[in-house]
């Protein structure tokens, strides 16, 4: 059997069935994602560029989410993969953090990852990490490893300085995207409140007005036994057959026919030309110029 959906047969119907329905939350949840997306492609983007300029192994981005910090961007073959926590020793990151400077161990030695495996062993010889402070509180951290010793020196600190300026700006442009969406979604939840009650406003006062209609129903019969004109059916008041213009337009109608004849043919002579009132006179000068034009030329 065809389980084929109905279609209607109302245009307006199939109209709005075709157009999906606006959600409010469902934009703002997409604009949250993208503006995560772009937050995360940034932060890659500058976790090349570490490892690049460094000549790094690997170079980790990671943010504070709560009590930890989360990598959310790496580059390398040893760092860290994206979620997971930083792989630099403990201690060097807690110096780093109560220093606000950056601190670098370039002989990892016998130091040994939290997971009880030598850093040696995991192919991590040297690693620098650098906070990244706003306000007084770390937001994120940098890190830098390597797998060989002696292979971060200071200009490979001003790298890092530099680049986490461009990671502390997508961070706060991250914030303040997301302060936005917030606003927006109240703005959006009180203009919604605000038109719900306009519409029960609204309503009560259309069921007001219909009471009143009901009440005011013999007024309305009265009006109706108003009198209108004769001619053109305009309310006239009390006594009157014709309103004002069919009156004052009857009225000329009966001074025009009233006219006398003698007046009549007055104004039609008026207004000839006055080359047709002089014709005559023209033609009996045309004459006589043209008899004394022939007299002159015969005796000549």
């Amino acid at each position: 059997m065809d389980q084929s959906p109905a279609v209607s047969d109302d245009p307006g119907v199939a109209l709005a069935s075709d157009e999906p329905a606006f959600e409010p939350a469902v934009a703002i949840a997409e604009s949250e994602e993208m503006a995560q997306r772009e937050l995360y492609l940034s932060l890659q983007l500058l976790a090349n560029r570490a490892q690049r300029l460094t000549q790094a192994s690997a170079a980790t981005i990671a943010v504070g989410e709560g009590e930890q910090s989360v990598c959310r961007a790496s580059a390398g073959p040893i760092a860290a993969e994206v979620g997971t926590e930083l792989r630099a020793y403990p201690t060097l990151i807690q110096k780093s953090i109560e220093t606000q400077q950056i601190v670098c161990c370039n002989d990892m030695g016998t130091l040994a990852h939290p997971n009880g495996m030598l850093y040696s062993a995991l192919g991590i010889k040297s690693m620098m990490v650098m906070p990244l402070i706003r306000d007084q509180q770390t937001v994120a951290m940098f890190e830098l490893l390597a797998d060989r010793t002696q292979a971060f020196h200071d200009h490979d600190g001003a790298v890092l300085e530099r680049l986490s300026e461009m990671v502390l700006t997508a961070l706060e442009r991250a914030d303040a995207a997301r302060r936005a969406q917030e606003e927006i979604t109240v703005k959006r939840r009180e203009a919604r409140a605000e038109t719900e009650n306009e519409t029960e406003r609204q309503f009560s006062a259309d069921s007001q007005a219909s009471d009143e209609n009901q009440t005011a129903a013999p007024s309305l019969l009265a009006i109706d036994k108003v009198a209108t004109c004769q001619a053109c059916g305009f309310p006239v008041s009390d006594g009157r057959t014709f309103c004002l213009d069919c009156e004052e337009a009857r009225h000329s109608r009966e001074n025009s026919e009233s006219t006398p004849a003698f007046l009549s043919q007055l104004a039609r002579e008026e207004s000839h030309t006055w080359f047709e009132s002089n014709f005559y006179t023209l033609a009996t000068v045309l004459m006589v110029l043209l008899t004394l034009l022939i007299l002159i030329l015969k005796f000549r």
